[in-house]
């Protein structure tokens, strides 16, 4: 197994880039063409098959869009050369390029501090019987609820989310406050198309940036791995971590 993580630097004044950004799935499309070719009705199982998760950054003092791809199988990047404008020229910086980190997450150890990222889409779903909206999903609004539903990612409670970290608390409170920022990014809508039909879609964004600890290596490779919560497909799961070199204080 491999695990590969591709950097992309897009031109943020491309007509393409412009509607992909503000309809993530059509760059979930696009980014697809780096795999194996699957039919249009096949690409939510190839997602999931080859791993892909990916997150979209906009620079606007650089001027520039950082798209980060996460997969488990080696990406074919040309043939963004050939699209108009859509990457970033610059002749200091390669507008694509990736390498295999899975190695330097298998050397993750239990009790490591880590900074991360994480945009998401916190949701719940409605269990009460008297509900009509029972069995449906929807947001979490309140920030607290927000850190509540990623603690519990963490812990792995959660069908499909293996967990592995808990989230550092800031030092020097009478209570466990979460060491984490939470930047509301407001609605991302758009159309999921498919080969018959296609229906709007509407997902609140949620960026998530702090500390975590590792508390079981091998639950933690795999939630890095498979992504945090729903609407991957969309720019969100990705999970992007980097070491903290010393105990935050």
């Amino acid at each position: 197994m491999s695990l590969y993580l591709s950097r992309l630097l897009l031109n943020p004044r491309s007509r393409q880039v412009m509607s992909e950004m503000a309809h993530p799935y059509e760059m979930h499309r696009t980014l697809m063409r780096a795999f194996p070719k699957v039919s249009d009705d096949a690409q939510a199982k190839a997602r999931e098959a080859f791993g892909v998760l990916f997150r979209a950054e906009a620079d606007d003092k650089r001027g520039e869009i950082r798209v980060y791809v996460q997969s488990c199988v080696e990406p074919d990047w040309s043939f963004l050369e050939d699209l108009n404008d859509y990457l970033l020229s610059d002749a200091e910086t390669p507008g694509y390029e990736y390498k295999d980190i899975l190695l330097a997450y298998q050397r993750i150890q239990d009790g490591q501090i880590f900074s991360f990222r994480l945009r998401a889409n916190p949701t719940k779903r409605i269990a009460k019987n008297d509900d009509k909206m029972k069995g449906k999903r929807v947001e979490l609004r309140c920030e607290e609820e927000q850190i509540d539903w990623l603690i519990r990612k963490g812990q792995g409670r959660s069908k499909g989310a293996p967990g592995g970290f808990e989230l550092l608390t800031k030092p020097g409170w009478d209570i466990a406050v979460p060491s984490v920022k939470v930047s509301r990014e407001g609605k991302h809508t758009g159309r999921k198309r498919d080969a018959v039909s296609g229906h709007a879609t509407t997902h609140a964004a949620c960026l998530f940036e702090g500390l975590l600890r590792v508390t079981d290596a091998d639950a933690f490779l795999k939630t890095l791995v498979h992504g945090i919560g729903s609407g991957k497909a969309f720019g969100f799961g990705l999970l992007s971590i980097a070491p903290v070199r010393s105990s935050p204080a």
